[in-house]
């Protein structure tokens, strides 16, 4: 299975509302490789660009967009994605949640056994802090994107192509030659993060499905680790022992997106996602609907959710507005049945 992400804005908190800042994943099952690859052949060659030269949204005419993402709905890989308004960000709150979340890493450190463990939870929770807040928007972001994908993209799979599911290729797109302080951070608070999550929510199974091939990202019955039970008292049995770190980080790399054609396509598709938020397109709902028809519908699973995870940072409730909650809406109502 291949996983390619790429996001599409600064995530820098901005004046005006509406200012929106999204981050995508295109899954896809490695049989669809090659026809996903003509899919963007026909498209350069359409607007007179040949590989290895990246194309990108800005140059092509709208016609061509969307006939590329119909020749993708066409396909079986599906589109996962979390956007933020960063009008909506206020520095303020970013600071106050990223406190919190660090916080939360240390409450119950002195029930550790071992020092050794304290520390490396202080030193984590002290990361946190010092993430910048444009780091941080767009780290949780990629953090939920994450879990959307192992909660909904094995289940939407494991239905389609089950054998697909006994590896994982994640390919995201890198901003420096050399590593930054974005990845770094990544590597380290993903994991933690989605481990937390998995806890609050625990993976959904789909009876009588074959997981044969996903099983190896289990830990072996007896062998799951023991310190959540001996630490934190909280026992999650071997139902629940998915080796996150083992299914993300057994093949995960940061590329040139010059050098990836799978993210070339997530950084088309999150640039056509934002660009629909926004409403700049001159046919925004058939944008809409072509991007809405490679999403699974998660809305079904997520109380008043959408294809779309809307992540907002404030204790009050925020809102989208009308024109492009109405295109959220046009998305919904297009997107993929997630059971067969």
């Amino acid at each position: 299975m291949f996983v390619f992400i790429d996001e599409s804005g600064s995530f820098v908190s901005a004046p005006k509302r509406d200012s929106w800042n999204v981050i995508v994943s295109y899954m896809m099952p490695e049989c669809d490789w090659s026809r996903v690859q003509q899919a963007l052949i026909d498209l350069q060659q359409t607007a007179g660009t040949c590989h290895p030269e990246e194309i990108k949204l800005k140059d092509l005419n709208e016609g061509n967009y969307f006939d590329f993402l119909n020749h993708l709905g066409q396909l079986h890989g599906v589109l996962f994605s979390v956007a933020t308004d960063a009008g909506l960000n206020s520095i303020s709150q970013i600071k106050k949640h990223r406190s919190i979340q660090a916080e939360k890493i240390v409450r119950y450190v002195n029930r550790m056994r071992y020092e050794s463990g304290r520390q490396e939870l202080r030193k984590l929770s002290d990361q946190v802090r010092n993430l910048s807040p444009q780091l941080y928007i767009q780290l949780r972001c990629q953090v939920i994107l994450i879990e959307t994908i192992i909660r909904y993209g094995v289940l939407y799979f494991v239905q389609r192509f089950p054998n697909e599911l006994g590896k994982f290729r994640w390919r995201i797109d890198q901003k420096n030659s050399t590593k930054t302080e974005y990845e770094k951070a990544f590597e380290i608070l993903t994991p933690t993060w989605l481990q937390s999550y998995s806890l609050r929510k625990p993976m959904i199974i789909l009876e009588e499905a074959d997981y044969s091939a996903f099983k190896r990202f289990e830990y072996p019955k007896g062998v799951a680790p023991t310190y959540l039970k001996t630490s934190y008292g909280i026992d999650i049995g071997d139902s629940d022992s998915l080796d996150i770190g083992k299914l993300i980080g057994e093949d995960i790399e940061f590329v040139d997106s010059l050098q990836s054609q799978g993210v070339q396509i997530a950084d088309l598709l999150a640039a056509g996602l934002r660009r629909t938020l926004r409403a700049q397109f001159n046919d925004n709902q058939r944008a809409a609907k072509l991007l809405g028809s490679l999403m699974p519908q998660i809305q079904l699973w997520e109380m008043n959710d959408s294809p779309v995870r809307l992540l907002g940072f404030s204790e009050n409730r925020q809102e989208v507005n009308e024109t492009a909650a109405k295109l959220i809406y046009a998305m919904t109502s297009c997107s993929r049945a997630l059971l067969v």
